[in-house]
């Protein structure tokens, strides 16, 4: 369930980051997944959004959402062909990749921004001459309009357990797109975009001068990952998984029904040693994850009884909202379902 008076905070709290920073908010869409969330961030004064497949990008884009960047390499010619419909269905469309030999299928109506490798080491060249001899290239076989600029994701923030860690990280993120960007700049290559984005570096990669877009997302629901770094309070999670306690085998844990199709089982920051965050509970954790079952623990395990009622703030928002069909937003005179329309991976 999602409580909209917390993710309406949330929205407005990034999006004054964003303005003050002097910085365009283009937030990922991976998170929520649907344009009822989308229209609000756009409301909110969002440029555009992010997205990680093409069935988030058709979904928002059947809703009329007409500026989206797709944050991922379209490899294949099933994916090409759905891009450039959807390159003609909108006013803006722009894709991430690190491939000359991708960039050349790309169609021609769809921008490119290159990736650049800032510290995760997943995908993208690294700062500097690499990133400068690859972008000459694309430059030279797709010309100068359609090359945006140049993006980076710092998602290595998230082993960054301390705030201190967390900046240097973003000051990682920032510098080397804007060194880049200038080395690019030198050589007559035009670069409108520097685009940096994560949940816990937004507060300080943003401030660089020189960068000109932000693309957090999990900042609109907040997870127990955002909580465990400092980049997000328990007060700031608008999203929770509703459990009841089925089984109470032993003194020292009980059983729940919302298990690894209800919570993600994946990424859980240093120093978070739950899948979840148990509201009002601190006497509880979620220990361990089966297909339908989660084990509890914690000192107050013992006192539960078969159908109690728990309240999971997740490890990671955005693969628990993808495990979901549907999610219900509660507000204080209503509680309406509505589907999460663009969720799957591809």
């Amino acid at each position: 369930m999602v409580d909209v008076a917390v993710m309406e905070r949330n929205l407005a709290a990034m999006a004054r980051l964003a303005a003050s920073a002097g910085v365009r908010l283009r937030p990922h869409a991976k998170t929520h997944k649907t344009p009822l969330v989308a229209r609000r961030q756009l409301e909110h004064g969002a440029a555009g959004l992010t997205v990680a497949t093409l069935r988030e990008a058709e979904v928002l884009a059947e809703s009329g959402i007409d500026d989206l960047l797709l944050a991922h390499p379209p490899a294949g010619r099933a994916k090409l062909d759905r891009l450039a419909r959807l390159g003609e269905s909108v006013r803006r469309l722009a894709v991430s990749l690190d491939s000359l030999e991708l960039a050349g299928t790309v169609p021609e109506s769809v921008e490119i921004l290159w990736e650049v490798d800032t510290g995760l080491r997943r995908i993208g060249t690294p700062p500097g001459e690499a990133t400068v001899e690859a972008v000459l290239r694309l430059v030279e076989g797709i010309g100068p309009a359609r090359f945006r600029g140049l993006i980076t994701h710092a998602g290595h923030a998230y082993a960054a357990a301390r705030p201190e860690d967390r900046e240097a990280v973003a000051a990682q993120e920032a510098v080397g797109l804007i060194e880049t960007g200038a080395m690019l700049r030198a050589r007559g290559i035009p670069v409108l975009e520097l685009s940096v984005g994560s949940t816990p570096t937004a507060p300080y990669a943003a401030r660089f001068d020189g960068i000109t877009e932000m693309r957090p997302g999990t900042y609109v629901f907040g997870d127990a990952n955002q909580v465990t770094l400092g980049s997000q309070t328990l007060e700031d999670c608008a999203l929770a998984v509703v459990g009841s306690v089925v089984s109470t085998p032993a003194r020292d844990r009980a059983v729940m029904d919302a298990g690894s199709k209800a919570l993600s089982a994946d990424l859980r920051v240093p120093g978070l040693d739950s899948f979840g965050i148990v509201l009002g509970r601190e006497d509880l954790t979620v220990d361990r994850l089966h297909e339908e079952h989660a084990v509890i623990g914690g000192a107050g395990a013992g006192g539960l009884r078969i159908g109690d009622r728990l309240v999971i703030v997740p490890a990671h928002a955005c693969t628990t909202v993808n495990l979901h069909p549907a999610l219900l937003y509660v507000t204080d005179r209503e509680a309406t379902w509505h589907p999460v329309e663009a969720r799957g991976w591809r």
